[in-house]
């Protein structure tokens, strides 16, 4: 498998840059990067430096749509071979896996699915388990926007849209205009970036399906693309995932699950410095956080989903987590649009 490390650079950004109006030396001089460093394309960067660029990007555009902007503008079917593998898919569910299944191609980044089978949805979670700084929001947005633009383009249905999405954000730049965009709920000051598809929209076929390309391009992608280091606790979490509706799982059953011993996976969990009980209470908290944003759910309806004894042991736990009680959580996230 190639070493791949650091972020690559997407090729077509730079024309898409100046189809916006940005002068790319400009952006550069601003990052404090290398005045040629976009001469090559598809070059790879630290994620630091990767974050310079998209924050310099929003700082020389002056505006804070700029990430939404470069999304729609990239052209996938002059670019990289995993946007070609993405509209190559029979849905958007299948595009999704596939930019999940081959992210780590492009940057260290995560994309975490999780089909919500209560409120019947597709719920997307972004994370960088390798990097501590802030994700600048022009490249958080570029990100959701890409995957909206793909729906719209693969199933040729321009009116597409999430039900949610969710920014780590407290607020947006004036002038912003996401909500004209993603024609959705937007939530703020949540705890992960990400989006939700409604199941139904998932399932829309895309028009620009090709399985014989799609077929001839996943074993090249698969060749080049870097393990996540947490890929073991991702299987883990998964599995937890999937069983944690109405019951709370065990180790042992888990890992019979993962076709692993107990200890041996409790030892994967401590070599990424984390354990059973700390990634199910992971679990069942972003599923908690989920009912009590998107449902009308009572606590105690919640509490049954997630296998809890009682409310009051729920109630208790979603505090430790969060500092606040569920109700708290419950009006803090109201949407706004």
């Amino acid at each position: 498998m190639a070493a791949v490390v650091g972020c690559k650079i997407p090729m077509g950004l730079v024309t898409a840059m100046q189809e916006a109006g940005l002068s790319p030396s400009q952006v550069l001089a601003s990052a404090r990067l290398p005045s040629r460093l976009l001469d090559v394309p598809g070059r790879y960067v630290s994620p630091s430096e990767y974050f310079a660029l998209w924050r310099a990007i929003r700082a020389v555009s002056g505006n804070p749509n700029i990430g939404i902007v470069l999304a729609t503008s990239v052209k996938p079917e002059l670019t990289e071979p995993l946007f070609l593998a993405i509209l190559s898919a029979v849905n958007l569910a299948g595009a999704i896996a596939v930019v999940s299944r081959f992210k780590r191609l492009l940057e260290p980044e995560d994309l975490i699915v999780v089909n919500d089978d209560v409120s019947k949805r597709l719920v997307l979670r972004y994370d960088w388990p390798e990097c501590d700084e802030v994700v600048p929001q022009a490249l958080v947005d570029a990100e959701l926007a890409f995957l909206v633009a793909v729906g719209r383009r693969g199933t040729g249905y321009q009116e597409l849209s999430p039900q949610e999405i969710s920014l780590c954000a407290s607020e947006l730049d004036a002038g912003a205009t996401h909500a004209d965009f993603f024609q959705c709920a937007i939530r703020l000051n949540a705890s992960s970036n990400g989006l939700a598809f409604a199941a139904d929209d998932t399932q829309r076929p895309f028009v620009t399906h090709n399985p014989q390309l799609l077929t001839a391009l996943l074993p090249y992608l698969q060749a080049n693309t870097p393990p996540s280091p947490k890929s073991g606790v991702a299987r883990v979490r998964s599995v937890i995932a999937e069983r944690v509706r109405g019951q709370r799982p065990d180790a042992d059953t888990v890992a019979r699950e993962l076709a692993m011993s107990t200890r041996a996976m409790q030892r994967l969990l401590r070599d990424n410095g984390t354990s059973f009980r700390q990634v199910l209470d992971e679990v069942r908290n972003e599923h908690a956080r989920g009912y009590l944003s998107s449902t009308a759910f009572s606590d105690g309806e919640v509490s049954f989903l997630l296998g809890f004894e009682d409310p009051n042991s729920f109630y208790r736990a979603f505090r430790s987590w969060n500092g606040m009680s569920p109700s708290e959580f419950r009006r803090q996230s109201a949407p706004s649009v």
